[in-house]
């Protein structure tokens, strides 16, 4: 027997890590900002020995606990000879997902030993079964981001607590401290872990008075183990609140206007979330097919059973411990925008598999009971045999509703950014010395980032600028071709720009996503070329530290006030400028006695997306500005004015207000 039960729970085992692992490289797609943010993290713990968080400080805020297991793989994987990336944190979350199944397993045997006249010993396989095919949880266990955590911790934490109790192990008591802690190092949303089970030993220690003073010490010492390893991150938080606490006062109801729900709506979403009979689940691709519930109905049938079980039992502490658990896991999303919002409350996965669980042993042990009465025994087995079947159909439609259905989605190519990682491996993939260009996305993007600093003689960030505002190209016949990658799904302008300066650049790759539709193009300038547009109106003004106005387009005659003037700037780079500056385009009255501004703009080149310190010698840039003219602007001639300042008052040109370019004429 001991021997059929071992087997049985690898059998179970595998069963969970082939839902979760197949197809990992491929299902989800791309890699999307959180996933490569915290691949990032993970690649700079490997490789700097010097950097070791208590806390991400990007995105946000980040609790740790993932980007260092993902280090760890990293390491493994190059051991292995693979390469960091997606495929490695999905196998980290996968693995991380598998081990909740087994968690809930233990936790649910301990559940079956608190109430044995209540609980079979078929809970732990049917509690672990329907976790490891419920589709939320697969969902999340295939993807590189830390909410996997939270259930794997729940399950541990309350297999731990029961254990300790029951056998009155020290270890199991200091296990339970350090899985709290480890808690609060996962996720926001497993930072109520800790109070939660603080609650269920108060109720087993108020129920069972034979153990009270074992439960006593023994939850002192695994409070004193929790509170010495979180003391880290607890002076973290008092050092720094305003980044600890960042993330959950940005989503809490009533932060913003995000969203008009309330906490009685985000209940009330969270309740929908478990009837499938309802179109009210998740709305966002990344984390759900859109508006599913996340049980199907052969799995919600078990869990609303096992609720009411639960409620009916309410006095016994095992039952009254997983409702507490449930409430309270789905806490940090009643209390957040967008509900109802998956990942926030995935640790609420545990007592739902767990509360499911009861609902089948229940039907298990009514089929035994049932065959009982019967004349003929051989129905005691069918009927049994219920909750295995609701088990079955409940697995069989998750699949098909994961790997099928959302696997489908074209909504996906954007939800995990698979246009970027393309793009961010094609970059990576070029020669070192190849002249790229990208836009409109900068190079700090974490899904583009990864691509190229992770790789060993990748070609490293491309020249990033957004040419809706500006464009950088080299001035005269180009020395070496030269590569604008252009996301067309976000950037309209520089498309329709590229055949007026090098009307012989060549379209050499597009990526088109899921419907078809052009995402990114590149276009090669080739060697030799020289650009064809030409100011409008030509000049040569040497405003200092590497930089010229060479001219500018504007509409300068029969402009109406209330409407946008717009004005291009192109500037010639002498030699990589050695300050960051700020250009103004000033409308000017002059004819008031003193200068008058009448309408303006001040702004990095580019609306900020290629600052002056990234300018290279050899350059020419155009650089838009609009200036919207007031309403009540009267009809008349009106100077404009450009220049550079500093944050510490430098100026070019040194004097006066500005370089004068022109008069704009209102009518």
């Amino acid at each position: 027997m001991i021997r059929k039960g071992w087997l049985g729970f690898f059998m179970l085992l595998a069963a969970a890590l082939l839902l979760r692992l197949w197809r990992i490289d491929a299902t989800p797609p791309g890699f999307h900002f959180d996933e490569s943010f915290e691949g990032l993290e993970a690649w700079r713990i490997l490789n700097d020995p010097t950097y070791r968080p208590i806390f991400l400080a990007g995105n946000f805020g980040v609790a740790p606990a993932n980007a260092y297991a993902n280090a760890l793989m990293f390491g493994l994987w190059a051991w292995l000879g693979g390469e960091p990336g997606p495929t490695a944190m999905r196998v980290t979350a996968a693995l991380f997902g598998a081990l909740g199944v087994v968690a809930t397993w233990l936790a649910a045997e301990e559940l079956r030993r608190l109430h044995p006249d209540r609980l079979t010993a078929a809970l732990p396989w049917l509690a672990a079964g329907l976790l490891a095919t419920m589709r939320w949880h697969i969902h999340f266990s295939r993807m590189g981001i830390e909410p996997i955590l939270v259930p794997l911790a729940a399950g541990a934490a309350l297999w731990l607590l029961l254990r300790a109790r029951r056998t009155k192990s020290w270890q199991a008591y200091i296990g339970l401290g350090v899985v709290l802690s480890f808690s609060l190092y996962a996720y926001q949303g497993g930072w109520v872990l800790p109070p939660l089970m603080a609650l269920a030993w108060a109720i087993l220690w108020l129920w069972d008075g034979e153990h009270r003073r074992a439960l006593a010490l023994g939850g002192g010492l695994a409070a004193a183990i929790a509170l010495l390893l979180t003391l880290p991150l607890l002076l973290f938080a008092v050092s720094q609140p305003q980044l600890f606490l960042l993330r959950p006062e940005q989503v809490a109801v009533g932060a913003g206007a995000a969203t008009q729900q309330g906490f009685a709506e985000n209940a009330l979403a969270y309740l929908l979330m478990f009837v499938p009979l309802v179109e009210a689940g998740d709305l966002d691709p990344r984390r759900n097919l859109p508006g599913l519930a996340a049980l199907n109905l052969w799995q919600a049938i078990p869990f609303w059973l096992g609720v009411a079980l639960a409620l009916w039992r309410i006095r016994q502490p095992g039952h009254s411990i997983l409702l507490l658990l449930l409430v309270g896991l789905l806490t940090p999303g009643v209390v957040s925008e967008y509900a109802p919002h998956y990942h926030r409350v995935l640790g609420a996965a545990a007592p739902v598999a767990l509360l499911g669980g009861v609902g089948l042993d229940w039907l298990w042990g009514w089929g035994a009971r049932a065959g009982a009465q019967l004349a003929h025994r051989a129905w005691r087995r069918p009927l049994s045999w219920v909750s295995a079947a609701l088990l079955a159909l409940g697995a069989m439609v998750s699949a098909r509703d994961y790997f099928v259905r959302w696997a489908a989605l074209p909504d996906l190519f954007y939800a995990f950014d698979v246009g970027l990682w393309t793009i961010g491996q094609q970059i990576a993939a070029q020669p070192a010395d190849a002249a790229l260009y990208l836009t409109p996305r900068s190079a700090d993007h974490p899904t583009l980032a990864f691509a190229w600093e992770t790789q060993a003689g990748a070609h490293g960030p491309p020249v990033t600028f957004d040419g809706r505002h500006i464009f950088p190209l080299a001035a005269g016949a180009a020395p070496a071709p030269e590569h604008y990658i252009v996301i067309e799904e976000e950037d309209f302008r520089t498309r329709l720009l590229l055949p007026e300066l090098f009307p012989d650049a060549a379209v050499t790759t597009t990526i088109l996503d899921w419907q078809g539709r052009v995402y990114a193009n590149t276009y090669v300038r080739p060697a030799g070329s020289t650009p064809q547009r030409q100011p409008m109106v030509a000049t040569t003004f040497e405003l200092g530290d590497g930089v010229a106005l060479a001219g500018y387009d504007a509409q300068m005659a029969q402009l109406e006030a209330g409407r946008m003037l717009y004005v291009q700037l192109y500037w010639d780079v002498r030699a990589a400028p050695t300050h960051n500056w700020t250009v103004f385009v000033h409308l000017i009255d002059e004819a008031a006695g003193a200068p008058n501004l009448l309408a303006g703009v001040d702004s990095a080149p580019g609306a900020g997306s290629l600052p002056t310190n990234r300018w290279q010698a050899g350059w020419r840039i155009l650089d838009e500005y609009q200036l919207l003219l007031p309403d009540d602007l009267p009809d008349g001639d009106y100077a404009l004015f450009i220049g550079l300042y500093t944050a510490d008052g430098a100026r070019l040109p040194a004097e006066g207000i500005g370089f004068r370019i022109g008069e704009v004429q209102i009518e």
